[in-house]
């Protein structure tokens, strides 16, 4: 995976502390310097006073020894002042040059280091006096100090110096130390609060700087974040507000009519032609009765009771979907259909059965369900409903279940289990992509892939497959088998930016992000920049848990995009905190836009929320060019759809000619 580099550049404690403690090293050296080079220069004249005082003292004595028959009495003169050891070098020399007598001590000196010696050289001069015989130059006599005390004497200045300025300057820096604390402490705080702006939170400093430039700051910055959290807040009522009115029955808040035909519309439209799922009517045929006898306020109860009962049941399906179209009636798409679909309807009849008593005299429910597959229109369906509940309507008033499938490949959760182990070690999937265009059509923002697997050379639908692995706990493996597959691939270009699906499992799964992070450390340089697209139920199913696992993907400079973005007709309050980079508009409310004006309420308000905290707008299913227009003009960052570009298999030398945007890196033809 190819990280962005990222610069972060020096921090404004890293640079004053650096400052600090780089005046405070530059005035040590500059003052230990001084205060040796001064000490030296004393030392130096030190030993040429006392070399001439020696010379001049010395001379005197030896004076009136001078001849021959005295040199004896001259060098026991000589040696008792010389073999002192605070001389270098001592000579005697008569009128004419020649040497009478001479001395020398090695330079050697313990306890001081060369490289001392070295950088502060001591050259104490020779200092010369006149020997007179009387009235006459009898010779010079020539003394030169010896600097080993003197180096001594340097080198322990030298180490006390350094020791006590060691001492104030540790002193210093901690004073300034508790200085730039309480000065940076505000800057700190500001710097963490536009990082949390950033990832979509608003928290305001509480405790202002004495500081009164700080104070400024802070007190702006508060009011800035304030009121991006008070527009937010309102944007987001407001476009619940909106979503409410338009989307949602007001007596169970379940989608309403016009909620659920889109919502077919946009599962339908991202179906494979093998998928199939199942389309469940449930009608109340005393509904009418209870209204007119017992009052509104029985029958809401009524109605409130039956949407009750079916969500507890329909929770064993991930991703299933209940409506209320208007009055008793009330449908429920399933992305699965098994013989679990039999059975749950079969459990309900069997509850409705057991609810039917006096106070319902038409009985309590009718449920009828169908499977559907691609090419199934929701008119035919309904018509289809329709038909069936009045064939077998005078059968009982208990109830009725009616299933009928397009596949007759049913599976049991055993056969599912084995079937899912299998595809994880054949590790067969094909993949698919669709391009995300910029706005301005000039340049991809990411290419999602979708995969496709295979088994015994026999392609699996994805809608059956992913509802079943999630009911197994198995839904994980199918994505690291995605991603380990994705990690082989060689031909992608340099700044390719792909998308992959993540289910609710993998989201909040311990393992699987123990897992990932180890996969991104392991194939960082195989990887392309991935974008993790996550269904929006399953960042509402625990935001804590959802922040958490993007905290940890974002470190592998991953990015996230929320698909499916308005499907749960929930606030919009929970991407406080969240950092994601994208949201993607449900399709529902994307196609037919033309069509459909109101929609484009919605989809400003998201717009206007998500651009006020930095989150990018992604608008799928564009089918037409006037869809495109007018996403255009909402302010939508990216569009995808056929009308961008169709979906074309993964495979290099299998692109056509209406392949305009790729991502892999195509060889160009000699």
């Amino acid at each position: 995976m190819k990280q962005h580099a990222k610069t972060a550049g020096i921090s404004l404690r890293t640079q004053l502390y650096g400052l600090v403690i780089g005046i405070a090293l530059v005035t040590l050296i500059g003052s230990l310097w001084i205060s040796i080079e001064n000490t030296r220069s004393y030392l130096n004249e030190q030993m040429e006073t006392h070399a001439q005082d020696t010379a001049t003292s010395l001379g005197l004595s030896i004076s009136p020894y001078m001849n021959e028959e005295d040199a004896v009495i001259v060098e026991t003169m000589v040696s008792a002042i010389f073999d002192s050891g605070y001389y270098k070098l001592l000579t005697l020399t008569d009128v004419n040059g020649n040497v009478i007598l001479e001395r020398n001590n090695p330079t050697f000196v313990d306890g001081v280091p060369q490289w001392f010696i070295e950088t502060f050289t001591l050259s104490p001069p020779i200092m010369q006096t006149e020997v007179n015989n009387g009235w006459n130059i009898a010779g010079v006599l020539a003394l030169q100090s010896h600097p080993g005390i003197s180096y001594d004497k340097l080198w322990q200045q030298s180490v006390n110096s350094t020791y006590s300025g060691l001492i104030i300057c540790f002193i210093a820096l901690f004073l300034a130390h508790l200085i730039l604390r309480e000065v940076l402490l505000p800057l700190s705080q500001v710097e963490k609060q536009a990082q949390a702006v950033c990832r979509k939170q608003f928290p305001i400093i509480a405790n202002l700087p004495m500081t009164r430039e700080l104070k400024a700051v802070v007190t702006a910055m508060n009011t800035m974040v304030s009121n991006i959290q008070t527009t937010f807040d309102q944007m987001s009522k407001h476009a619940e507000k909106l979503t409410h009115d338009a989307f949602i029955d007001h007596l169970t808040n379940l989608g309403n009519r016009r909620s659920f035909e889109n919502q077919f519309d946009a599962d339908n439209q991202e179906m494979n032609l093998n998928d199939s799922a199942t389309l469940g009517m449930i009608q109340l045929p005393s509904l009418s009765k209870i209204n007119n006898e017992l009052g509104y306020k029985a029958g809401d109860e009524y109605v409130c009771l039956t949407a009750e009962l079916v969500q507890q049941h329909l929770q064993a399906f991930g991703g299933a979907k209940l409506f209320r179209t208007g009055g008793g009636c009330f449908f429920f798409m399933i992305k699965d259909t098994s013989q679990d679909v039999l059975h749950m309807c079969e459990r309900l009849q069997e509850q409705f059965s057991a609810l039917c008593s006096k106070g319902y005299p038409e009985g309590f429910a009718e449920i009828i369900a169908t499977s559907y597959s691609k090419k199934d229109n929701l008119s035919s369906l309904l018509a289809k409903l329709d038909t069936l509940l009045t064939q077998e309507g005078s059968a009982t008033k208990e109830g009725i279940v009616y299933s009928t499938h397009h596949s007759h490949d049913i599976h049991g959760l055993h056969e599912w289990s084995d079937l899912i182990d299998n595809l994880v070690q054949s590790n067969d999937v094909k993949f698919s992509f669709q391009p995300v265009l910029a706005s301005s059509q000039s340049e991809v923002i990411y290419y999602e892939l979708f995969s496709q697997f295979y088994f015994d050379e026999q392609s699996i639908a994805n809608n059956q497959l992913f509802a079943m692995a999630e009911r197994l706990n198995k839904s994980q493996e199918l994505d690291k088998m995605v991603l380990t597959s994705l990690s082989m691939h060689e031909k992608f270009s340099s700044e390719t930016k792909l998308a992959i699906n993540l289910t609710h499992q993998s989201v909040h799964d311990i393992n699987f992000r123990n897992w990932l992070a180890k996969f991104c450390e392991k194939h960082a340089k195989n990887l392309p920049h991935l974008v993790f697209e996550i269904n929006e139920d399953a960042i509402l199913a625990s935001i804590e848990s959802s922040q958490d696992f993007i905290q940890m993907i974002k470190r592998y400079d991953i990015e996230i995009c929320i698909e499916r973005f308005g499907s749960s007709f929930t606030s919009f309050k929970y991407l406080k905190g969240l950092d994601v980079d994208f949201l993607k508009i449900d399709g529902s409310y994307i196609r037919d836009l033309d069509k459909h004006p109101e929609n484009n309420y919605f989809i400003q308000a998201v717009t206007q929320i998500a651009h006020g905290v930095g989150i990018k707008v992604l608008s799928s299913h564009v089918e037409t060019v006037n869809s495109l227009e007018l996403l255009k003009d909402l302010h939508c960052d990216g569009m995808q759809g056929n009308h961008i570009q169709q979906t074309f298999a993964l495979v290099s030398n299998n692109l056509s000619s209406t392949c305009k945007y790729s991502p892999l890196q195509l060889e160009s033809s000699q």
